[in-house]
């Protein structure tokens, strides 16, 4: 080979070496970045509350990725409507429940999330894990729900006087009832809501 076809030939594979590394090099930095797009828009504040609680990013992503591929692994069924009715039902007894204890409605309604959960079928949490465990688990698919009870949780809750620790507890009950309704199907429920409602307050 002729020192000129040489020399061109030594050119062309170092630039198809270079485009090569730029092209491994732009996937690397590409790809994180559309994974943290992609986390997200599908956890919304779930995703912010995940960085703070790692106090790494990576770390957050590692966990909230890992919720998605549990889910994937878990196939849920459909509520018959008898047991839609009888869940619904049970919330309104939670409900009742707060007017003379606030707190243990409140216990309720975490209760009334773990058995529904059961029902579809996700898996129980580990022992040590509890509620927190059924809220990440629940992030994968209502996150926004999960979010609205970690606001309401987040709320410092007052020491005096009653009824301020009351109405704390009554928005925490509230932030409930989103998971509950997101797991029953909000349209339905909702309407249900609207049935009871006095007028005055619709």
């Amino acid at each position: 080979m002729e020192t000129g076809t040489l020399t061109v030939a030594l050119v062309a594979l170092a630039v198809v070496a270079l485009a090569g590394g730029t092209a491994i090099a732009a996937r690397s930095l590409l790809l994180p970045a559309l994974r943290t797009t992609r986390l997200r828009k599908h956890f919304g504040t779930e995703y912010d509350h995940a960085v703070r609680d790692h106090g790494d990013t990576s770390a957050a992503e590692r966990d909230l990725s890992a919720r998605l591929r549990r889910r994937q692994d878990v196939e849920l069924r459909e509520l018959t409507p008898q047991e839609r009715e009888a869940h619904a039902e049970a919330w309104d007894e939670v409900q009742q429940v707060f007017v003379d204890d606030p707190a243990r409605a409140v216990r309720d309604a975490r209760a009334l999330v773990g058995t529904v959960m059961a029902d579809l079928g996700y898996p129980d949490p580990p022992p040590d894990e509890g509620f927190e465990r059924r809220l990440r688990d629940l992030s994968a698919d209502h996150p926004a729900a999960v979010a609205g009870v970690r606001r309401a949780q987040g709320t410092e809750e007052p020491a005096e006087p009653e009824r301020s620790r009351t109405e704390h507890l009554r928005g925490v009950l509230v932030a409930h009832r989103g998971l509950v309704e997101a797991l029953l199907g909000e349209p339905r429920s909702a309407a249900r809501r609207r049935e009871k409602e006095p007028e005055g307050e619709r």
